[in-house]
């Protein structure tokens, strides 16, 4: 049984589409660059990973711009839920890295 044939304008589609995948990604790699500055940051001032009021802003000025490019503001929502959720966890993991390696150097220095 042979593959149906797929029309010439609907492969083009999918490549522009990979192409916007691609862009995406590395888009994504950038943001989670800087998330690993913030959270090494905060590690240095002894702050706090999650700032619930930041987050909060985040995600309306991402509805809001969503909204403005005649995006749903619930996927644009939930999209951003999911990346600052990661950008927590990314946080949490630098902040705990710290306390251990601060925890390590303090009993170093009482031997």
């Amino acid at each position: 049984m042979s593959e149906p044939s797929i029309p010439s304008e609907l492969v083009e589609y999918r490549k522009q589409i990979d192409i916007c995948d691609q862009d995406l990604i590395a888009v994504l790699v950038r943001r989670f660059e800087i998330v690993r500055k913030v959270g090494e940051f905060k590690a240095e001032k002894n702050m706090d990973a999650v700032q619930p009021a930041r987050a909060q802003a985040v995600k309306d000025r991402a509805v809001l711009w969503g909204r403005e490019q005649g995006l749903d503001p619930v996927f644009i929502r939930g999209v951003y839920e999911v990346l600052i959720d990661y950008a927590h966890d990314l946080e949490h993991e630098i902040l705990d890295e710290a306390d251990h390696d601060k925890a390590g150097h303090d009993k170093a220095g009482q031997k």
